[in-house]
């Protein structure tokens, strides 16, 4: 028999969450925790265990510090919740999130957003390297992302 995973399901509210939730199934077999933005539609969920962060705007005046905290916040959750494998559909607060699961040994599966068809997503950019799996929901993406594995819509 196989043992339980923990995962750790990660991703902005609005639409990448909405897809999120399109592949929750996947955490009914496993030990799960919900990682998401603030006053978004997860706090409605009623999913448990559920981190709520403040969102994060690559355009906002103090980005980088920011950052650097939301980096520190996600080590932190990362290394008390002890995930085996983080999944995440993006977008940026999940990069941090990608990097201290990366650095501590987790696994990391993204899945890049369905409305991304011709071009990538800028956490698809930055997490591609580090992606033990890396997913697309639209084949044109493969050639982009030669690493990726096509799995179509998870809508």
């Amino acid at each position: 028999m196989e043992q339980r995973k923990k995962l750790m399901l990660v991703s902005s509210s609005g639409g990448h969450w909405e897809e999120l939730m399109c592949i929750r199934a996947v955490a009914q077999h496993h030990d799960a925790v919900y990682v998401t933005e603030e006053g978004g539609q997860a706090q409605d969920s009623g999913l448990q265990p559920l981190y709520t962060l403040p969102q994060i705007n690559r355009r906002e005046k103090n980005f980088m510090p920011h950052l650097l905290k939301l980096y520190r916040r996600a080590s932190r959750i990362v290394r008390d919740e002890k995930p085996d494998v983080l999944i995440t559909t993006g977008a940026l607060l999940s990069v941090p999130f990608c990097y201290a699961a990366k650095r501590r040994g987790v696994k990391v599966v993204y899945i890049e957003s369905f409305a991304r068809v011709t071009d990538k997503s800028l956490s698809g950019k930055l997490v591609y390297p580090i992606a033990d799996l890396f997913l697309v929901q639209w084949e044109s993406l493969l050639k982009l992302y030669p690493k990726a594995r096509f799995v179509g819509g998870v809508f």
